[in-house]
């Protein structure tokens, strides 16, 4: 299984004290024991960095870069200027949504990978057309 993971995801598997640490940790150590690869992109990696340095620590944020440039089943996408034009394309077309541009960079990324799956607890991974959202 190949899934895209969302900030969301990496802030509740680095935060015990997130709602939903509990179950993205089971969903993580199981999707990664049977042999999921994972994809998310440098922007979720920024804003996951930005909110774990103010919202935890600085610490904690650098534990987070660490392990997750150790991890070998975790690829980061680098969001080209061809990914951004899909992206603001997104944007501009769902004006009605409350997406993020980051939220569209993972569209357009799990578009072109052509990824169904976000392990995510944004609902609007849901609300998109042909993506679902895990666990």
């Amino acid at each position: 299984m190949k899934l895209f993971v969302d900030t969301g995801a990496f802030i509740a598997l680095t935060s015990p004290e997130d709602e939903y640490h509990s179950a993205a940790v089971s969903f993580y150590r199981e999707s990664r024991d049977s042999g999921a690869r994972f994809f998310t992109t440098n922007l979720v990696v920024c804003e996951t960095m930005n909110y774990l340095k103010v919202r935890v620590s600085h610490a904690v944020a650098v534990r987070f870069w660490e392990n997750l440039k150790k991890a070998g089943h975790i690829t980061i996408v680098i969001v080209t200027p061809v990914l951004e034009e899909s992206a603001f394309a997104l944007f501009k077309r769902y004006a009605d949504k409350g997406y993020s541009f980051t939220d569209c960079t993972s569209f357009a990324v799990m578009k072109a990978l052509k990824l169904r799956k976000a392990f995510a607890f944004d609902r609007h991974f849901e609300q998109m057309e042909g993506f679902s959202r895990l666990p």
